[in-house]
């Protein structure tokens, strides 16, 4: 049966978040056997920031806690990335989690970035780092 799996082409052509299911599919199924679903996973997670997913996969995979260290180093630079992120939004997520503020808002979008600016401290610069945390 798997002589006739499409998985391969039609990755190729999907955005890696639509190619795990996929991969899930194939584990449950069993069309290929689990180290080999297992490298695939790992490959996939390669240029994503999910590195203690593909940490958890290579230990399973290799039957060990020890992993290979361009994963640590690599979960070290998302670490420290995903701190100063949440550091620059912080001002954000504070104004936005407090309802009296966000009422302050209007429809006016200059007014707004303005007002965030002046009263809150709240910066925006390209690419804005509420958007790297995944807020906007």
């Amino acid at each position: 049966m798997a002589e006739h799996d499409l998985t391969a082409l039609m990755a190729a052509q999907l955005d890696r978040h639509l190619v795990f299911p996929l991969l899930e599919f194939l584990q449950e199924r069993q069309l290929y056997s689990e180290p080999e679903i297992l490298e695939a996973k790992i490959r996939l997670l390669s240029g994503t920031n999910m590195v203690d997913y593909a940490m958890d996969i290579h230990k399973s995979l290799h039957g060990t806690d020890d992993v290979p260290e361009d994963m640590v180093k690599r979960r070290a630079e998302v670490v420290s990335r995903l701190r100063s992120l949440e550091e620059a939004a912080a001002p954000l997520v504070a104004f936005l989690q407090n309802p009296q503020l966000v009422q302050e808002l209007r429809p006016d979008k200059q007014y707004n970035i303005h007002m965030l600016q002046e009263r809150y401290q709240v910066r925006f610069s390209p690419p804005s780092a509420s958007a790297s945390v995944g807020f906007v």
